[in-house]
């Protein structure tokens, strides 16, 4: 492999350690590397890894350092083919890296994976995944990632942002413990912080509904924070579409399962739970959104945004790992 290495010294565990490769940078004079810190740094630096044949990017950054790096592959394409990627976790909820990641966020990994790019017979493999598309009614250059969220996902996100010296820094767990919050108020009947939102729904070949909604979650992403899989589609399609309309039922006694991507008796269309597999997904809602924790809005709600996939990325691990 022929290794490039975008560094962003911003993500949220780079301004703790900020020192923490140099040393490995410093052993690997014949690594390319890039500092990084605006898309427009990202798309220039690709450029320049691509005339220089590298193969392989690692991406030292948080979820939306790898979005934006993502964007650039597919909209900009600045390869004459796409390469794989390596994610460390370098930001606060590092969801894309905690599915796909290379390894542990220390110099070890990304030593060996150096190490490993210079031999024959490499102890890596590569997983591949499908790329989340958000285009817009407005012109506006789409978005890419790997999971998008609406209704109680995006004012969650909010509240992580707002707590980022105490909930939000503490990355999956805080994450955690805003669900946790989520579920409290759900058991009492609270509904403050809850917020669901009124979004217009067309999935696959489907005529779009209008209907309420607490949850709305497209992503890519085999697993989530703390592990859970709250997808369980059996039909073919690139996107896991799931979704909690209001009113719901029974939700206490499906959750256990459905949060483990298991699908329950009771968890039908009609009791406000929806999971499906699909290609392309339009949704209108007056409300924010979140892909890969960045909070987005659009500025003609009333059109829908439209989610689909573009194609696929690999990403290298270490067998190791």
């Amino acid at each position: 492999m022929r290794v490039g290495i975008l560094h962003n010294p911003l993500s949220g565990r780079n301004k703790r350690k900020p020192n923490l490769f140099l040393d490995v940078f410093a052993q690997h004079p014949e690594v390319a590397k890039a500092e990084i810190h605006t898309p427009t740094d990202i798309l220039e630096a690709l450029k320049v890894f691509a005339q220089e044949q590298v193969d392989c990017v690692v991406v030292i950054g948080g979820d939306g350092t790898i979005q934006a790096t993502m964007g650039a592959l597919f909209h900009h394409h600045p390869f004459p083919s796409m390469p794989s990627l390596a994610l460390l976790p370098a930001g606060t909820a590092n969801l894309m890296a905690g599915d796909v990641g290379l390894g542990k966020f220390e110099p070890k990994t990304l030593e060996e994976l150096l190490t490993e790019a210079q031999v024959s017979h490499p102890q890596t493999y590569t997983e591949t995944r499908p790329i989340l598309r958000i285009r817009f009614p407005e012109e506006r250059e789409p978005l890419h990632g790997m999971f998008f969220g609406a209704g109680a996902i995006y004012h969650g996100t909010q509240l992580g942002l707002q707590t980022k010296q105490s909930i939000g820094r503490l990355g999956e767990w805080g994450a955690g413990l805003i669900l946790l919050k989520f579920l409290f108020a759900l058991a009492t009947g609270s509904r403050k912080g809850l917020n669901p939102i009124s979004a217009r729904v067309a999935a696959g070949e489907k005529p779009s509904t209008e209907e309420e909604y607490l949850v709305l979650l497209v992503t890519t992403l085999d697993r989530l924070f703390l592990g859970m899989k709250p997808f369980w589609g059996k039909n073919l399609g690139t996107l896991r579409f799931t979704s909690l309309r209001v009113p719901y039922r029974h939700l206490w006694r499906v959750l256990p399962k459905l949060l483990r991507g298991k699908t329950h008796a009771l968890a039908t269309v009609n009791h406000g739970y929806m999971s499906e597999n699909l290609s392309e997904i339009r949704l209108s809602f007056d409300s924010g959104f979140v892909l890969d924790g960045e909070v987005y809005t659009s500025s003609n709600p009333q059109k829908p945004l439209i989610l689909d996939s573009p194609g696929e990325l690999s990403f290298v691990r270490l067998k190791s790992e």
